[in-house]
This record gives structure tokens, C-alpha cells and sequence, in this order.
């Protein structure tokens, strides 16, 4: 059997050319280059695989590489044919080219719905715009939501260190920024004033004409005082109908001046069913290095007196 197959003594295919130089030199050529393209395509394939393991479906790679080579294969024997009759191993080389050429044609059409699946550059480049667009989304979402965040955490604190009613500070927060100041004015040897500010019969105003018109009577005055101070004076809410107010910068006799001033006022202020509402004011400055807690003391003192000698008027603290 095998040396049927190596039997070369059949026919070559130049008794078929008539031994023409031309034919000859057309088929010679032919199949010489065929089968050096096909032996260059092979290795170009298993190169790229080798590179690139990330490709999808290598093995189809593979087939491709082996079908081609089969068939330059063939082309070397009809090259070698032309002087001597190998038939039976270019038959066999065309039999093997066959089947793999056919079981590369299977693989191939059983890939195409995956291939088909792979998006085409087009595709990426629209589904790229839209990530963009998607991200800019995002971003302007993100931007949006920091901003809320922002506002809602000025909010709360806002919340922590507000009153509700009136919009000055809380009870803890004006203590807090009265220390600052008091502290920063022993530091630098500066002037620094406090005022205490009650309403006068508050209590009867709430008996007589409900919570709502005395929170009507607290707004007003808040907004007197706010009206009547400096922006960097601090203003807060230290109680039920109390008033602190923190004056950097302020001497005893400027202190009372500011405190004439918002008595008057609230004295002027119209608050509709409640009439000749007033407030008493205690005023104390710090002399020497003394404690917030101390000076505050010495402004109730002060307001306590003022009550004590008829209401609605202005005491300031003794010299101490």
C-alpha cells in the first residue's frame, strides 16, 4: 500500500502541458507562488493567535491556518507533478484539505451568531457617546446631590445652632459665641459689652392671649433688635422671653445707648390685640479679666433691678 501511494511512475503532468515551456512556465509559476502565500498566510495567523491570547475563538484561527496550508500543499504537488506522477499523495493531500476545509466551513457558520454579536466600530462608537452622555449625567446628578447635601448640612446646622422661632441664636450658641468674644477682647485689651433683654409680663400675655400672639410678640421684638444692632454684634435667644446680645467692641455708655434704643422701640412697636407691650434691659461690660458666666450674671443682675424699680427701663451693671 505504500508503495502504491509513493508510486511516482505514473503520467507527469508535462506529457498533459506537451512539455510547452509556455504552459509549463504558467502552471510552474502559478502553483509556486500560490503555495508560498499560503505558507506565509499560516504563519501570520499563528503569530497574531500568540500575540493576541485575548482574541475570541482562536481555534477558528487555527483551522484557517491549517486549511491553508493544506492547500499550498497540494500546490507543491502539482509543482512536483509536472515530472513525476505522485497522484496518489496529492490525492491524499486534497482529501485532508477537503475535510478540514469542510469542518472550518462548519465551525465557521456555527460562530456566526457570536460573531454577529461582536459589536462593529460603529456600534462602539455610539454606545461610547452614550456612556458619555451617561457620565455627564452622572456627574451633573452628583453635582446636584453635593449641593443638596451642602444645603442640607447648613440646614442642620443651622438647626443646631438656631432658635426656630425667631432665626438668632440658641441658648448654647450664643454662650459659645459669647465666650469668643469675651475671650478675643481680654486678649486684645478691647472694650466688650453684654445686654440682657426680658419682656415685661410676658407671662400674662400668653394667659390672656394665647401662645400664638406671644410668639407674634417675640418674632416682633427679635426683628427690633436685629434692626437695631451691628452686623457683628451677636444676637440670641438665651431663654422663654429672654434676650442676650453680644457687643464687641462696646463700651458701658455705647452699651446703654443700644439698649435705650431697642427699649424705645419695643415701647413704639404695635402688636396688634396685645397693647404696650415693654422690656427691661440690663447691660454689664467687662472690666478687668472676669469670666463669660460672670459677666452674664452681672447683666441679669442688672435686668433683675431694672424689674425691681418698675420695669421698662435700662440698668447697667455696678463697676466690679
Amino acid at each position: 500500500m505504500i508503495d502504491k501511494i509513493l508510486d511516482g511512475s505514473l503520467m507527469p503532468h508535462g506529457h498533459c502541458f506537451l512539455w510547452r515551456y509556455d504552459l509549463m512556465f504558467l502552471h510552474l509559476v502559478g502553483d509556486v507562488l500560490t503555495f508560498v502565500s499560503y505558507f506565509a498566510i499560516p504563519i501570520a495567523l499563528i503569530y497574531l493567535i500568540k500575540k493576541r491570547e485575548d482574541l475570541a475563538f482562536n481555534w477558528i484561527f487555527k483551522l484557517f491556518a491549517a486549511f491553508i496550508l493544506l492547500c499550498g500543499i497540494t500546490h507543491v504537488f502539482g509543482v512536483i507533478n509536472i515530472w513525476n506522477g505522485y497522484y496518489f499523495i496529492e490525492g491524499i493531500a486534497k482529501l485532508t484539505t477537503g475535510v478540514v476545509s469542510l469542518v472550518t466551513a462548519i465551525m465557521l457558520w456555527y460562530l456566526m451568531p457570536r460573531a454577529l454579536a461582536i459589536p462593529s466600530n460603529a456600534m462602539l462608537e455610539a454606545r461610547n457617546s452614550e456612556l458619555v452622555i451617561t457620565k455627564s449625567k452622572l456627574e451633573e446628578s452628583n453635582r446636584t446631590l453635593e449641593q443638596r447635601v451642602m444645603e442640607r448640612t447648613k440646614e442642620l446646622a443651622e438647626l443646631a445652632t438656631t432658635d426656630s422661632l425667631t432665626g438668632l441664636l440658641n441658648h448654647a450658641e450664643i454662650l459659645k459665641q459669647a465666650e469668643y468674644e469675651l475671650n478675643r477682647s481680654i486678649r486684645y485689651k478691647h472694650e466688650f459689652s453684654v445686654l440682657m433683654l426680658d419682656i415685661d409680663h410676658f407671662k400674662l400675655v400668653n394667659d390672656e392671649h394665647g401662645h400664638r400672639a406671644g410668639d407674634r410678640i417675640l418674632l416682633n421684638i427679635s426683628n427690633i433688635i436685629k434692626d437695631s444692632c451691628r452686623h457683628i454684634d451677636k444676637l440670641g435667644r438665651y431663654g422663654g422671653e429672654e434676650f442676650l446680645i453680644i457687643c464687641p467692641e462696646t463700651d458701658k455708655s455705647s452699651a446703654f445707648e443700644l439698649a435705650e434704643r431697642i427699649r424705645i422701640r419695643v415701647e413704639e412697636m404695635q402688636a396688634g390685640i396685645v397693647q404696650n407691650v415693654t422690656c427691661s434691659i440690663g447691660v454689664a461690660s467687662y472690666i478687668n479679666e472676669e469670666h463669660r458666666d460672670d459677666l452674664i450674671n452681672a447683666a441679669d443682675k442688672a435686668l433683675y433691678r431694672a424689674k425691681k424699680e418698675g420695669r421698662n427701663r435700662v440698668v447697667t451693671a455696678d463697676d466690679h
